[in-house]
């Protein structure tokens, strides 16, 4: 027999000593009465036919029609089981017995609706989660840091150099009013997944008048990503610098892959005019060549 202990309500069947236990209460099975029950057991759940009984526990041996029905009888008797209403074996008609499963054996029956529902939703579940992911990390702002650098007086005027630290004090204060943009010093490096620009501004001297040429690098290629140029007199070429330097603010915050403008070459006979990050070339037309027209004379006047 078995050495696992079976559960029957409140009963314990113990196969190897044969003993039905309830607490403190115990019952001595006879060896045939032992082994049907064993055997039961075994197959727990499962229609024993009484074929299968009695060739597993009389093995063979010559017995009356009714041994089985009598083992099975004094089983419900000491099990407290009623065969109208029983509780832990039950009559399967022309067919054998069979034990009751355990209620840990006991699965509830999905409707046939549901079976799939469950494993669909969390299939969905990580599909979505995965999607969402992948697009996240694909979209996921890299942030930037704003190096800027001090203005550079290009005049070679001495008398300008106090201008060129006022820009560089309009430019800086400028810059750290960018949204999502961190203003660091030039010296520092920069953190794993920082994008870092350098903000450059010459101060130069055009057609007579001061002009400060702004220009935005890539830290790590050193290509020009933004340029502009300021103009006007000391007072207009501070507020110039301030507004040229709003739409700078707009191109970092709007994405913080800043792509280099393709250089396009300019098609013959066209004039290009420089704009911030891109040539805008306007093609120029050629004069009409009018031709020449015969004075009107009048025939009748010959």
């Amino acid at each position: 027999m078995s050495g696992k202990m079976h559960k029957m309500g409140s009963w314990q069947f113990d196969p190897e000593a044969a003993i039905l236990r309830q607490g403190s209460l115990e019952k001595s099975l006879e060896d045939r009465s032992g082994r049907v029950l064993e055997v039961l057991c075994r197959r727990r759940g499962e229609v024993v036919s009484k074929d299968n009984l009695l060739g597993e526990v009389w093995q063979g041996r010559t017995v009356s029609a009714n041994s089985v029905a009598i083992v099975i009888g004094d089983l419900r008797r000491i099990l407290g089981d009623s065969p109208s209403e029983p509780a832990h074996i039950v009559t399967v008609g022309k067919r054998g017995y069979r034990l009751t499963p355990a209620p840990e054996d006991v699965v509830p029956e999905t409707p046939r609706g549901q079976r799939w529902g469950l494993p669909l939703a969390f299939a969905a579940a990580l599909i979505l989660a995965g999607a969402a992911t992948m697009y996240f990390r694909e979209h996921r702002a890299t942030p930037v840091e704003l190096v800027v650098v001090p203005t550079r007086n290009e005049t070679g005027q001495a008398q300008y150099d106090y201008l060129a630290r006022s820009l560089t004090a309009v430019v800086t204060d400028r810059a750290v009013r960018f949204q999502g943009v961190r203003v660091v010093s030039s010296d520092g490096s920069a953190p794993p997944h920082a994008r870092r620009v350098s903000l450059n501004s010459r101060l130069i001297i055009w057609n007579g008048t001061p002009e400060l040429a702004i220009t935005a690098t890539d830290g790590s290629s050193h290509s020009v990503l933004w340029s502009t140029f300021a103009t006007g007199d000391l007072g207009n070429l501070v507020r110039d610098a301030a507004s040229k330097l709003d739409a700078l603010q707009g191109r970092l915050t709007k994405t913080s892959t800043l792509p280099r403008a393709p250089f396009r070459r300019a098609a013959r006979g066209s004039t290009c005019s420089p704009a911030p990050a891109t040539l805008s070339c306007r093609r120029r037309r050629r004069p009409r060549q009018r031709s020449a027209r015969t004075p009107w004379r009048n025939s009748s006047a010959s």
